[in-house]
């Protein structure tokens, strides 16, 4: 075994053991909210520019409560660059547009509880709006074959400034009622009142890492992967954020094209996407 495999083993093998070491804090910050599910659909297009330089660019449509509303839009585009035959450097810019439906915040300590009646809240509502979000990236990705299987850990730093927001909020505000004799009876409503919110900008730093599989089935066109990704915040350090599951398989119809499909889980909810499943179609093209 020569000194470079030696080297390219044991570097992948630190980076493997660093993300299994942080697996475990994942699931504590897993939420309780319900899942969402969502459809995401990609375009991917690159052009090779000599052996080592690639240009690459990116399109994405995501929409959330099945097909119901949409999430986000983006586009982006980069560049990437192999430095050695098993690891490559990237780096690269996303516009996204990010679609932010009606939230509703109830006031817990306002809460009127009625016998025989339940219990009624003081509760807001932020109405839908849509914000502008800027993302660069830095990425660096390893790769290593074990018979025909390609495995590749994928580090990735980025950075993302989410553009203040106007939206509108709509107040609910219920007022405790009593009948002749003092008895506590339903509350009525007594203020909805409607003004502006300002969302205010804000920016996060996450470190992404994946880690994914791919089989080369001898004489198929199909390749069949899996991954698993850990989301850190580097900015508000609390250990990992969320973790993200994906598994599915391309089809190569030809030298240059190919299409994806897909499934996807994540397990907590954050400014960028919701907890829940995803199906996702995707297509790329070697220019």
């Amino acid at each position: 075994m020569n000194t470079n495999s030696r080297t390219k083993k044991r570097l992948l093998g630190y980076l493997l053991l660093a993300v299994f070491a942080i697996a475990p804090f994942c699931s504590a910050n897993a939420q309780s909210e319900d899942d969402e599910f969502g459809v995401w659909t990609t375009f991917e297009a690159s052009k090779k520019i000599n052996k080592k330089l690639k240009l690459d660019f990116e399109a994405e449509l995501r929409t959330i409560d099945g097909v119901g509303d949409i999430d986000r839009i983006s586009v982006g585009a980069g560049a990437s660059y192999k430095l050695t035959k098993w690891l490559k450097a990237s780096a690269g810019y996303i516009f996204l547009y990010s679609h932010s439906l009606d939230e509703k915040k109830v006031k817990w300590e306002d809460a009127l509880e009625v016998p025989g009646y339940g219990t009624f809240y003081d509760y807001n509502v932020d109405h839908d709006y849509w914000t502008e979000r800027h993302r660069f990236h830095v990425t660096f990705t390893g790769e290593y074959k074990i018979g025909r299987v390609e495995l590749s850990l994928r580090e990735r730093v980025q950075y993302t400034r989410t553009n203040s927001a106007t939206t509108d909020e709509t107040k609910f505000r219920w007022q405790q009622n009593f009948d002749d004799y003092f008895n506590e009876i339903a509350p009525t409503l007594v203020e909805r009142e409607t003004e502006p919110e300002l969302k205010k900008a804000k920016e996060n730093t996450t470190l992404r890492s994946r880690l994914t599989a791919k089989w080369d089935i001898r004489n198929c066109k199909l390749t069949p992967f899996a991954s698993v990704e850990l989301y850190t915040r580097l900015d508000k350090w609390k250990g990992c954020d969320k973790l993200r599951y994906r598994a599915g398989a391309s089809y190569k119809i030809n030298k240059d094209n190919e299409i994806s499909l897909f499934y996807l889980y994540q397990d907590a909810n954050d400014d960028d996407e919701p907890k829940g499943h995803a199906i996702g179609i995707g297509y790329s093209i070697d220019l």
